[in-house]
């Protein structure tokens, strides 16, 4: 006995095991054989009933017209039951359908207040990348933002960052179309997120003093040259700070022509001082 079971490479315990299977499903098909066999028996009962009452004698015409009252009664109170169920679907369709739609209106009007915003207020620059920035969520029913630095590629871990981006070709703030026409228009810094004042250059003075090449160079002493060159800087920058310093002014002041007396008055007045004599030892 023992060497039948154990052909085929199975053990003892394995065929206990199918057998313990084998009987589990023969109980569950011998319930469900025995609950299809109650449901036909009741089924078999309701229909005697039925048969029953088709085929019912009445002993008088009043007996049998108060039981036909009493049916028609059941099926009218069935009937009004049905048609308030009905109503009560429609009204509840309907009141779910207003909400949806009043759901939709607000949506649309809140939509239309988020474009009038973006339009008017963000760059087409900023509003693409954003735009390119977004993907759909499927798993929670939602629109994300992919993120700006991308996850590492798993060698070294980490995230890679990405280059520097290029500056954005415009205004550095966001301007309306009213103040770039206001812009246009005059120089009021209302309108201005950038440059609000316009200042010139401040022109500094000339250094420049002629030089005496009235003498061979050969004959001067180059100490004497020298010293002479010392001495006419130093009387270009002696002069008064009013004459070398100029102010700025601002974008509402009128520019004023450089009077050109004063370069000429600092360049005469350099050339007449005599150089001082150097000292021989």
């Amino acid at each position: 006995m023992e060497s039948k079971l154990l052909i085929g490479g199975k053990t003892i315990m394995d065929h206990t095991n199918e057998q313990q299977k084998m009987l589990e499903i023969k109980r569950q098909e011998i319930a469900e054989q025995k609950r299809r066999e109650r449901e036909i028996q009741q089924q078999m009962l309701l229909r005697d009933e039925e048969t029953v009452e088709l085929r019912g004698t009445y002993t008088s015409l009043q007996q049998e017209v108060e039981m036909k009252t009493k049916k028609l009664k059941k099926l009218y109170a069935k009937l009004q039951a049905v048609k308030g169920e009905i109503q009560d679907q429609h009204d509840e369709y309907v009141r779910v359908r207003q909400d949806l739609e009043q759901a939709q209106n607000e949506q649309t009007r809140e939509l239309k207040y988020k474009y009038l915003i973006i339009e008017n207020f963000i760059p087409p620059e900023e509003k693409n990348k954003i735009m390119n920035r977004l993907y759909y969520d499927a798993d929670e029913d939602q629109w994300k933002f992919q993120p700006l630095v991308p996850p590492g590629n798993g060698n070294g871990g980490g995230s890679a960052m990405k280059k520097r981006p290029s500056s954005a070709v415009g205004y550095k703030r966001p301007i309306s179309q009213y103040a770039r026409v206001a812009m246009v228009m005059g120089y009021h810094p209302r309108y201005r997120a950038e440059n609000i004042m316009f200042l010139e250059l401040d022109m500094t003075p000339p250094t420049v003093f002629e030089m005496d090449f009235s003498k061979d160079r050969a004959e001067q002493d180059p100490r004497a040259l020298h010293l002479e060159r010392l001495t006419r800087l130093d009387s270009l920058l002696e002069r008064p700070a009013a004459a070398r310093v100029r102010k700025s002014r601002s974008w509402c002041q009128q520019p004023k022509p450089l009077p050109s007396s004063t370069t000429q008055v600092s360049l005469s007045s350099s050339s007449q001082r005599r150089p001082l004599s150097p000292t021989h030892e």
